[in-house]
């Protein structure tokens, strides 16, 4: 780990308790690295099939994956734990057959649950939503839909109990421990027929604790 970066916070959380100085809080989380990819979940695929006869309907995709224990920032002031992760900005659509290729489909409230836990029965759960709406435009004659950069949903917060919780499943044996990431979102049925497949890819996942 930085060791260097962690005495730097380390003396920063001592000024932050002598002057309550809410800057000071700021300035400490600032300088706290982020931490890639630390659910392991990057590059991982997910499959969600369009089925309902709703006017809007809500595609559940999940993926499981797994990670060893790690070490976090050990300073007894941080209390929280947020992550962010997101949709790669390409999704490649499977139609049915004989479906038309629409030229763009637009999803609505996203939303990123995470649960953590691990083989000690230890488990924690929390969830972030994005409202969008965000459109996905056709590549040319491809299966292939696009928007201009990754979607993410960030604020994934981990606080409070949950995050004494999320810490020692992260940072305690035993390992390795258990992640479950579930995506969730509304589409128009107009645009994806049921039985659609929508390939995402879950990119960019950063995870950060703070005070």
């Amino acid at each position: 780990m930085q060791r260097n970066t962690f005495l730097f916070v380390a003396l920063a959380l001592t000024g932050a308790a002598l002057s309550g100085c809410g800057a000071a809080s700021s300035l400490v989380n600032s300088v706290i690295p982020e931490i890639d990819n630390l659910a392991a979940l990057n590059d991982t695929t997910v499959d969600a099939t369009v089925g309902s006869g709703r006017a809007v309907i809500s595609g559940n995709v999940s993926k499981t994956s797994t990670f060893p224990d790690r070490d976090l920032p050990e300073q007894i002031k941080l209390k929280r734990l947020k992550l962010r992760q997101s949709l790669d900005r390409q999704v490649q659509v499977t139609l049915p057959a004989g479906a038309a290729a629409p030229a763009s489909f637009t999803l609505k409230n996203i939303a990123l649950s995470v649960k953590l836990s691990d083989s000690s029965s230890r488990s924690v759960e929390t969830s972030k939503s994005l409202d969008g709406p965000i459109t996905f435009t056709r590549e040319a004659a491809t299966n292939v839909y696009s928007v201009s950069a990754p979607v993410e949903v960030s604020g994934v917060t981990f606080d409070s109990s949950k995050f004494s919780t999320a810490r020692d499943i992260i940072t305690t044996a035993p390992s390795p421990n258990t992640v479950v990431a579930r995506v969730s979102f509304d589409a128009e049925s107009t645009e994806l027929p049921n039985g659609t497949v929508l390939r995402f890819k879950l990119v960019g996942g950063k995870a950060k604790v703070e005070l």
